[in-house]
Order: structure tokens, then C-alpha cells, then sequence
């Protein structure tokens, strides 16, 4: 099993390599750097790269720069090391709240849904399940913060923040000055009161996805040999659920959950901007800031640099979680693992 998993992250880490190049070569040879350095003349505004091996020459350099951080920073020598930490913090901890939200409404609306197949709230969950996938996070994201912003006009109810982060000022907004932020326990409450919106307009339409899933998966276990033995032998129906189908389907949840990791964060991405939380979504959107901001046929600033070590951070995100989805896999399901 570990030279499959080793085969997988050396396949992995070549699509990452294969897709980053072709990245940073598309930017350099057609967006001008932001400001003037060693590969941008005084006075013109030509490519970072005029060609597409100059372009290769630098992502090299850039591939070697990455063990000591200098990757991750921008053609004019400003660093994006702490806005990219800060950022990844922020969004880590937006996913982490999402997952469990997922995880915790998932299991439970999926096992009641399958335990009460065919009945009222078999039905009722159903409609939840297909009206939250059709929802978009971004669409709830928006609606749910002009319900705060009401709630705190009419009713006077700020408990829920409608955006922002504690202590922390918006990425690429000006005149922004850092408040002080809270320390300690009192600073991961105010965190987790930040938070609660926007995890809850993120996890709503996964966790209608996913307990469909569960739901789907408990049927065809509790259709099985194994659960109609249990029941013969006079095992309680609670137990034949939650002990014997239930751990045969979780392999398949886990692993769907974290496939789709790609698609959580990238809605991830879409409810930071809504609810300003300094998330990656945000520092995305401050780095190519200039892009299109020119009239006419003038220069096209984008730094491909500051982009790439976003880029990276995210690819690198998606597929460990692809890896660890396997991993998992293999662990819940004996079957799986190979010869």
C-alpha cells in the first residue's frame, strides 16, 4: 500500500509541476510586471518574458526559490509571505469550521434519511438535499448577509458580524488601519462568532450533496446480507444502522467529502469576498487588481509571481486532499487496497 501511495503523490506532484508551468509561461509572456525591474526596462512595458524560453528560465528560477519562500513574493521585491500566510490562516480556518458543519449534519441527516427510507422526513430531506445543491454558496453567502445586516437595523442583533475579521483590516482597501485584536481564548471567540455566517452559507449546499451520498450508500447497505443476518440473529435495528451499515459507508463518504475538497475551496474563495473575511478569495483578487485596468491597447499589469504562489498554495491544498482521500479509502475499505 505505501508504494501505491507514493506512485500516487509522484503522479501528483508531476500534474502539479506540468500545470504551474504552463501557468506562470501564459502570464509572463502576455501581462506586463506591475512595476519596474531586471526583466522590465525603464520606460516600457513589453511581457515579463518575450519568449516562451525566457518564461521557462524563470519559472525555474521561481521553482528554486520556493524551499527558502523567495517564490512568493513579486517581481518589484515586496513579499507576499504574510499576506499569504495570514490569508491561508483565514481561509483554513473557514474550511475547517465547513467540514465540520458538513461532517456533523451529513451523518445525521443522511442515517435518519436512511433509516426512515420512503417516510415523511425520507421526503422532506430529499427536498433539502436537492433545493441546497441548487443554492450556490456565493447566492446563500449574499443572502444570509443581508439577513444579518437587517437583523442588526430592525432588531438591533450584531451578535453575527456581516463581515470582516477581529482585528484585522481588508485586503487592497486604502486608509485601512489595524485594530487591536483580541488575544487568547477571548480572540478564538470572536473568531468562531466571525465565522458561523460565512461556514453556514459554505456547508449548506455541501451538506445536501453529501448526505445524499450517505443516504444512498446506507440503503445499499441495509439491503446487504450482512444487515438481514444481523436482524435475523435479533440485533437492535438502531445497532444493525449505525454499527454495521455505517461503517461500510463511510469509506464511500470520506472519500467523496474529500474529493470535492477542490470544490469547497473554491467556493471558499467566493464567500470570502462576500463576507471580507482576509481569506484567499480576497489576496487573490488584490493581486490581480490591475488586470483589465488599462484602456485600449495599453499594458496589461499582472505579476505572475504573487499569482503563482496563490496558485500553488491552492493546487498544493486540492491534491493532498485528493491523496489523503485515497489513503483514507484504503484505510476504511480492505477491498480497495491493492495487491
Amino acid at each position: 500500500m505505501i508504494a501505491y501511495i507514493l506512485r500516487r503523490v509522484a503522479l501528483t506532484v508531476g500534474v502539479l509541476i506540468a500545470v504551474s508551468y504552463l501557468t506562470f509561461v501564459v502570464v509572463a509572456t502576455q501581462f506586463s510586471a506591475t512595476c519596474f525591474s531586471q526583466y522590465t526596462p525603464t520606460g516600457a512595458f513589453p511581457p515579463l518574458a518575450g519568449s516562451i524560453g525566457e518564461a521557462s528560465r524563470l519559472y525555474v528560477d521561481w521553482l528554486r526559490g520556493i524551499p527558502t519562500g523567495k517564490s512568493f513574493g513579486n517581481v518589484c521585491g515586496a513579499t507576499v509571505t504574510q499576506n499569504l500566510t495570514q490569508a491561508l490562516g483565514h481561509t483554513a480556518a473557514l474550511l475547517a469550521m465547513t467540514f465540520v458543519l458538513v461532517v456533523i449534519f451529513s451523518l445525521l441527516f443522511g442515517v435518519l434519511a436512511a433509516a426512515r427510507a420512503g417516510g415523511w422526513l425520507d421526503s422532506g430531506f430529499r427536498v433539502f438535499s436537492y433545493t441546497a445543491w441548487a443554492v450556490p454558496p456565493f447566492l446563500l453567502a449574499l443572502v444570509l448577509q443581508s439577513v444579518v445586516i437587517w437583523l442588526g437595523k430592525t432588531w438591533d442583533f450584531h451578535f453575527f458580524p456581516a463581515s470582516g475579521w477581529p482585528g484585522a483590516c481588508i485586503f487592497g482597501f486604502a486608509g485601512c488601519e489595524n485594530t487591536a485584536a483580541p488575544h487568547g481564548l477571548h480572540y478564538t471567540e470572536e473568531v468562531l462568532r466571525f465565522l458561523v455566517v460565512p461556514s453556514l452559507a459554505l456547508s449548506v449546499a455541501f451538506v445536501g450533496l453529501h448526505s445524499r451520498f450517505l443516504r444512498s450508500s446506507l440503503l445499499v447497505a441495509l439491503g446487504s446480507q450482512y444487515t438481514t443476518t444481523a436482524r435475523a440473529k435479533g440485533v437492535p435495528e438502531r445497532r444493525v444502522v449505525m454499527k454495521h451499515a455505517l461503517r461500510n459507508s463511510l469509506g464511500v463518504f470520506v472519500s467523496v467529502l474529500l474529493l470535492d475538497f477542490g470544490a469547497v475551496v473554491g467556493a471558499a474563495l467566493a464567500v470570502d469576498f462576500v463576507f471580507k473575511t482576509n481569506g484567499l478569495g480576497l489576496l487573490f483578487l488584490s493581486e490581480i487588481g490591475a488586470l483589465g485596468s488599462q484602456s485600449g491597447d495599453g499594458p496589461k499589469f499582472l505579476d505572475p509571481y504573487a499569482v503563482q504562489g496563490l496558485l500553488t498554495v491552492i493546487a498544493v491544498l486540492v491534491a493532498a486532499a485528493s491523496i489523503l482521500a485515497e489513503v483514507a479509502v484504503l484505510a476504511l475499505d480492505p477491498r480497495a487496497r491493492p495487491a
